[in-house]
C-alpha cells in the first residue's frame, strides 16, 4: 500500500511540474522598487531539472512562432536553424514592425498565435501596459545588465544598433559625417529615411539628431526641427521605401539606418556602401526579447529566449553585426574585427527607461504629424 501511495504521489509531483512548464507564468505583484531586478518577485532562473522538463515539454509542443524576427535580420536565420536543430522544434515567423506587433497581439488575445518576438525599446511601455508579456527569467538573467531587463522578467535586451548613415560611395562623392551635413545642397533628393510614427529606425534617427542639436530623449524638438529642414530642403526623398531593393537600385544614395542593418545591406547588395556613424550624435536603439503572456507554445518560447541570451546566441547576433545586449560576452576575434571600433561612436546615447522613451516617441509622433500635415 505504501509503495502504491508513493508511486501515486510521485506521478502527481511530476505532472504538476510539467503543467507548470507548459502554461504561461502567472503574473506576480510588482516589487516596491521595480527598477531593481534583484528585488523582483518573479521566480528565479530555471534549475537544471526544470530545464529538462521544459525541453521535454517543448519537444512535445513541436514548434515556436515569432513576430518581427525574420531570417535576414541580425543573423536570425542561422540562429533559428540552430534552435531548431538543438531542440527538434520548427520555427515560423511573420515579419512586422514593433507597432504592428502590438496591434496583432491585442487582436489575438483570445486566440493567440505568437510565442516570441523582438521589439524596439520605443514600444516596450505599451507592451507592459497591456500585459502582453510573460514573466520569465532565462538562465542567463544575472548576466544581463540591470538597466537592460525588466525587474519582473517581462523583457530583456538581446542586442542594440546605433543610428548610422549608409552611403553609396559610387553615387555620393563626399559622404556626410554629421546631421548638419545632410542639409547640404549637394545631397538634393538623396536622403532616404522612414516615418518615425511607425518605424523604430526613424524614431531613433530623430532622437539621435536631437542629441546632435543640443536636445535629447527629454527634448526631441531639435531633432524634429532638423528633419523638417531636411524635408523643406528637398534633400529628403519622397515616395521611396527604404529597403534592400531601393538601396540596390540606387534609389537611396544616402540612407538613415542602424549600423548593423547597413552592413547587412552592404553584404546583400555587394555595392560600394559605407556605414558612417554621425560624429555629432547617434542613438543606440535597444531591442528586447519577450514571450507572449498567452503563448501557445510557452516552453519552446523559453528555449528560444534562453538561446538568444546564451554566449552562443549573443555571438551569433554579433556575427549579424548587432551589438550584444550582454556586456560580459567576449567576441571571437574574427567576429569583433568586422564591427566598428568603440572610437567610431564618440557621441553615443541610449534610452533611459521604457516610460521615458515612450514619452519621447509620443512627442515625435505628435511633432511629425505637424511636419507632414497629417499625411
Amino acid at each position: 500500500m505504501k509503495k502504491f501511495l508513493f508511486v501515486v504521489l510521485s506521478v502527481l509531483m511530476v505532472t504538476t511540474l510539467l503543467m507548470g512548464c507548459a502554461q504561461p507564468a502567472t503574473p506576480t505583484a510588482a516589487p516596491v522598487e521595480p527598477t531593481k531586478a534583484s528585488e523582483a518577485t518573479t521566480p528565479p532562473e530555471p534549475t537544471k531539472a526544470e530545464m529538462e522538463l521544459i525541453i521535454e515539454a517543448a519537444i512535445t509542443e513541436g514548434q515556436v512562432v515569432s513576430y518581427g524576427m525574420s531570417d535576414d535580420w541580425v543573423n536570425l536565420g542561422n540562429i533559428w536553424k540552430a534552435i531548431e536543430e538543438k531542440y527538434s522544434i520548427v520555427h515560423t515567423d511573420t515579419d512586422m514592425t514593433s507597432a504592428e506587433q502590438i496591434t496583432r497581439l491585442l487582436a489575438e488575445k483570445d486566440a493567440p498565435v505568437m510565442d516570441v518576438a523582438d521589439i524596439g525599446f520605443d514600444f516596450l511601455g505599451t507592451l507592459v501596459e497591456n500585459d502582453l508579456a510573460m514573466e520569465y527569467r532565462n538562465t542567463y538573467w544575472d548576466k544581463i545588465p540591470t538597466e537592460r531587463k525588466d525587474a519582473n522578467g517581462k523583457w530583456a535586451v538581446a542586442y542594440w544598433g546605433a543610428i548610422a548613415f549608409l552611403v553609396n560611395k559610387d553615387l555620393v562623392a563626399n559622404p556626410p559625417q554629421t546631421w548638419d551635413d545632410l542639409l547640404k545642397p549637394e545631397y538634393n533628393d538623396m536622403v532616404c529615411s522612414r516615418d518615425p510614427r511607425i518605424s523604430s529606425y526613424a524614431t531613433g534617427a530623430v532622437v539621435a539628431a536631437a542629441y546632435a542639436k543640443g536636445g535629447g530623449e527629454d527634448n526631441v524638438q531639435p531633432g524634429l526641427d532638423l528633419f523638417k529642414q531636411l524635408r523643406d530642403s528637398k534633400n529628403w526623398r519622397e515616395g521611396v521605401v527604404l529597403n534592400v531593393s531601393s538601396v540596390q537600385k540606387g534609389e537611396c544614395p544616402i540612407s538613415i539606418v542602424y549600423d548593423f542593418d547597413g552592413f547587412a545591406k552592404r553584404d546583400a547588395t555587394g555595392l560600394n556602401l559605407e556605414v558612417i556613424i554621425p560624429q555629432d550624435g547617434t542613438f543606440g536603439m535597444l531591442f528586447a526579447e519577450y514571450i507572449s503572456s498567452v503563448a501557445p507554445h510557452p516552453n519552446a518560447a523559453k528555449l528560444a529566449n534562453d538561446f538568444l541570451f546564451s554566449d552562443e546566441g549573443q555571438i551569433m547576433l554579433a556575427t549579424g553585426y548587432a551589438h550584444p545586449g550582454r556586456t560580459d560576452v567576449v567576441l571571437p576575434v574574427e567576429v569583433a574585427s568586422k564591427l566598428l571600433p568603440e572610437s567610431a561612436y564618440p557621441n553615443l546615447h541610449f534610452p533611459s527607461t521604457p516610460e521615458n522613451f515612450t514619452k519621447a516617441k509620443d512627442a515625435i509622433v505628435t511633432g511629425w504629424d505637424k511636419i507632414v500635415g497629417g499625411q
